[in-house]
């Protein structure tokens, strides 16, 4: 019976090595999974995740630019402009006259001079104004754009000279577009509104930026809340490359996160301002 003894404790002795060597290979893997670069993109920009473009174990782009909200950005009803729209038989189409911001209508910008956007469907009306006001509600800026029949994305821009000055860090700014439907009666105007607000950027992120082309800056801007910058980026690379299938991705991907995506498709178009 000795030798049965010996060999049932030879026996234990080598499962229990066994055990060993899978916990401890159970342990190198998890290991491994937290090691891993993980990038969070819901929970807002504060969180510590690497800025650009997110990239699969292929090394391939695993999705276009989504903006990310910023949490202190969130607002009572009350202080965030509202889009009045009246039903009006100057504009036709399926997809309504509609400024391109973030659903909390508040767009971050690092520019002195930002763009602004909005979309044109197809109208009768001749003309559109656009107004920028200070936070006291002083006008800073006005002009009347031409439509000339245009539809689509189009971009407004400040004019960086001594007459319009530049937008201040940390200040909020009022910025509408009004669609005129009858020059007589601006009662009847479609108007749609937005906060933008100037910030400053971390060391870090500038130096992300300073290496990064147009496409990467898209990212980076777009994942760190950076509405305005984010958008004009991304359509003066579509712009400058309108045939680009990767460009138009981003462009869609981009405005989905905001609940624009129904715009993604249009194209995106220049109009003058009255002289």
């Amino acid at each position: 019976m000795k030798p049965i003894k010996k060999t049932t404790k030879f026996i234990i002795h080598l499962t229990s090595m066994a055990a060993v060597v899978l916990i401890a290979t159970l342990n190198i893997s998890q290991l491994a999974v937290l090691g891993r670069p993980r990038i969070n993109t819901e929970n807002g920009p504060d969180d510590p995740q690497p800025a650009g473009p997110r990239y699969g174990p292929d090394n391939t782009q695993s999705g276009g630019p989504r903006f990310v909200e910023p949490r202190e950005d969130n607002r009572s009803p009350g202080e965030v402009p509202r889009v009045r729209r009246k039903p009006s038989k100057c504009v036709k189409g399926e997809i309504e006259f509609t400024v391109l911001i973030p659903e909390n209508k508040i767009g971050r910008t690092v520019s002195e001079y930002p763009l602004f956007f909005f979309y044109l469907p197809q109208t009768e009306a001749q003309e559109a104004e656009f107004v920028l006001k200070d936070e006291n509600g002083k006008p800073i800026y006005q002009t009347t754009l031409k439509t000339n029949n245009s539809s689509g994305v189009i971009g407004v821009s400040l004019p960086a000279n001594k007459n319009v000055s530049p937008l201040q860090v940390g200040k909020d700014y009022r910025w509408s577009v009004a669609l005129i439907c009858d020059a007589q009666d601006r009662s009847a105007d479609m108007l749609g509104e937005g906060i933008v607000r100037r910030v400053e950027l971390s060391a870090d992120i500038l130096r992300q930026l300073d290496r990064a082309d147009a496409r990467q800056k898209t990212f980076i801007y777009a994942q760190n809340g950076i509405w305005q910058d984010a958008l004009s980026t991304l359509a003066a690379a579509r712009r400058a490359n309108p045939n680009d299938a990767e460009l138009a991705a981003d462009w869609e991907s981009l405005l989905d996160s905001v609940k624009l995506g129904q715009i993604a498709k249009e194209p995106i178009v220049q109009t003058e301002p009255q002289p």
